[in-house]
């Protein structure tokens, strides 16, 4: 994904991405129970040097539809990967420093209890090379995960690589490459 390459626009926003929008096995609902797992190299990636610009590069998100902000997303930023919620302000890295992993496959697992009120849940968890597990990073209960802010009545998956507010003038990287493989959605609904 290159900024400033109208190939690469989408929205008035850099971005280059896939969805589930129009996939009815990739939708979720209120009441949905939803593990999301994917891997991620991110390839040939120059790796943040004080004084960089500070952009964060989302390679996953679960969006809510009709417009409306991610439920969540992981955003690469600085040298770390971060879980964040931005609507409930919710933030924490789970990928301290990705940089012994440039080149190498990433595989990440949230999951989702997809709810209208507190009673929603996030739960996420990474296999970094080398590891056989998933190990878990962070968890978030008590919450309201469904939370459009104009009326919609589901949200979707999209990842490849979304770059909010970044350009060329600001000093952000020109060319970005991130490959996705092995994306699922489970359904946790009955365990």
């Amino acid at each position: 994904m290159t900024l400033g390459d109208s190939g690469y626009e989408s929205d008035g926003a850099p971005r280059s991405e896939s969805a589930t929008n129009n996939v009815p096995q990739g939708a979720f609902h209120v009441g949905d129970v939803r593990r999301y797992q994917f891997s991620v190299l991110l390839k040939d990636w120059k790796t943040y040097e004080p004084g960089d610009s500070e952009s964060g590069d989302i390679p996953f998100q679960g969006k809510h539809a009709g417009g409306n902000r991610p439920s969540f997303y992981l955003m690469a930023k600085r040298n770390s990967i971060a879980f964040r919620s931005p609507t409930l302000e919710l933030h924490a890295d789970v990928v301290d420093d990705f940089r012994p992993y440039v080149n190498q496959w990433m595989t990440f697992r949230v999951d989702v209890r997809w709810t209208d009120d507190k009673t929603g849940s996030y739960k996420i968890s990474t296999r970094m090379p080398g590891e056989s597990d998933f190990a878990l990073r962070k968890t978030y209960g008590n919450v309201q995960t469904f939370h459009p802010e104009n009326p919609t009545g589901f949200g979707y998956i999209k990842w490849g690589l979304y770059r909010p507010s970044q350009s060329i003038e600001n000093g952000d990287v020109p060319t970005r490459v991130v490959q996705h493989d092995d994306i699922s959605v489970q359904d946790l609904a009955g365990e």
